[in-house]
């Protein structure tokens, strides 16, 4: 089995573009690698028509026209398609971007973003007006175009942002949950008690807990247990890392204590899991 952690823009292991965009991409059978992967860069799919299915970081999610996918580095994906399906994609690199921000914020605020959006009408156009912007511009051979294309690829993002947005605004989640899943995502490795990130957070514990289960139903614990999760499920599924190897890089002290871990949360052992996920995302 060809186990590559992470797949360069292109999905090829070796580095070199930092951007890409396609345009009204029609009855491709190689539109992803036909085996779950995951990214070193950003990408967003825009399914003009078709139908299949989109695995993103263990979830399943249906392909259907006008529907938006934006996947990030490090998540794990599959894109299952038809032979009839329609597309556009832009993948880039952060390295290509960090010259366009003087700071990170934006980028920093894009994961807290969406998996996927279904674009209405005003939506697709705005969006059409943005792909055709960029395609033109990656080809057009003129002066300043890496500078030019960094500029429509934020556009693109923040339009992104705002079709995105009435949700987090309904939902009016705080700050400080936001700034929580951004440090859990930092420092889970290392970190696995609520009280820690409360401290550095300048909050109580439950305070956090409070937060957390009026916003989102859960402990605040569930997060760092989830963040944890899924990255045993991304080693399990793209490493050749045995399981006590797994055990050790997410500094389990104990494999026995990793293992009961993992079936409480999944109901299945590390190998179950790993024999289940090969015969369905595999080649």
């Amino acid at each position: 089995m060809n186990r590559i952690e992470h797949y360069q823009i292109g999905h090829t292991p070796a580095k070199g573009v930092r951007f890409k965009i396609e345009r009204n991409v029609c009855n491709d059978t190689h539109v992803e690698v036909p085996f779950s992967h995951r990214h070193a860069f950003y990408a967003l799919y825009w399914i003009h028509r078709g139908e299949g299915e989109h695995m993103i970081d263990f979830e399943h999610y249906a392909i259907q026209s006008n529907r938006m996918f934006f996947v990030k580095p490090d998540q794990v994906h599959f894109l299952k398609t038809g032979s009839k399906v329609c597309y556009s994609a832009l993948q880039f690199t952060e390295e290509f971007m960090l010259p366009f921000y003087a700071q990170r914020d934006r980028m920093t605020i894009r994961e807290e973003s969406g998996i996927y959006r279904d674009l209405n009408e005003a939506e697709q156009g705005r969006m059409k007006i943005l792909f055709d912007l960029l395609s033109a511009e990656s080809v057009g051979g003129l002066p300043d175009s890496e500078t030019i294309i960094r500029s429509e690829i934020d556009l693109l993002l923040l339009e992104w942002m705002r079709i995105d947005r009435p949700e987090m605004i309904r939902q009016k989640i705080p700050d400080v949950l936001l700034r929580y899943r951004k440090l859990i995502n930092e420092k889970f490795l290392d970190c696995r008690q609520v009280n820690e990130y409360a401290r550095e957070l300048g909050v109580t514990p439950n305070y956090l807990n409070i937060l957390s289960r009026r916003y989102f139903g859960d402990s605040a614990l569930s997060f760092i247990h989830r963040r944890v999760l899924l990255e045993i499920k991304r080693l399990l599924l793209r490493t050749d890392l045995g399981i006590s190897e797994i055990a050790y890089a997410l500094r389990f002290n104990e494999l026995s204590y990793f293992s009961r871990f993992f079936k409480h949360h999944t109901g299945v052992t590390p190998n179950e899991f790993r024999l289940l996920m090969n015969e369905m995302y595999q080649r």
